[in-house]
């Protein structure tokens, strides 16, 4: 029989869940690695950013309209990085951090980056210095029990958009 503590630690992780609360982070990025935009990730990943720049997570940042650009609830799906260091801040200071890309699944770049240009006379070894994307890493973004088009169609309506 489940206890009263783990039924109350199931139902708060559910609620986490659910409200958006729960943020996956990169579990195996060294600490103090930097965020470098997906088109340093680009340089060796080119068959992966073409197959990217059809989707919509390419032009996220574009679905946002007026006064979203500004507001940390559209700008933490919709931008890479949002809210940490290095990570998106503003149009003007970080445009390279638009739109959702290759970091948003597989946390900061800036060790694999690094590693790869050193290559660290150990072939292979830069693959440990980035995130494998977990499962449930989707669910950051796209919760399955809130329709995001109605929730932005609510937003703005609620701010007169």
């Amino acid at each position: 029989m489940v206890g009263k503590w783990a039924k109350l630690g199931l139902l708060a992780l559910v609620i986490a869940v659910v409200s958006g609360v729960f943020i996956v982070h990169a579990s195996n990025v060294p600490e103090g690695t930097k965020y470098v935009g997906t088109s340093k990730c680009r340089l060796c990943h080119l068959e992966q950013t073409n197959t990217w720049k059809d989707t919509k997570h390419a032009t996220a940042f574009e679905a946002l309209k007026g006064a979203e650009q500004k507001d940390p609830e559209c700008l933490k799906c919709h931008t890479v990085g949002f809210g940490q260091a290095g990570g998106f801040v503003d149009v003007d200071t970080t445009a390279a951090m638009e739109n959702v890309g290759c970091e948003d699944c597989h946390g900061p770049g800036g060790a694999h980056v690094e590693a790869a240009g050193k290559n660290l006379g150990n072939e292979g070894a830069w693959e440990k210095m980035i995130n494998k994307v977990p499962d449930n890493t989707c669910i950051k973004c796209h919760n399955p029990h809130i329709n995001q088009a109605k929730r932005a169609m609510e937003l703005r309506a609620k701010r007169g958009a």
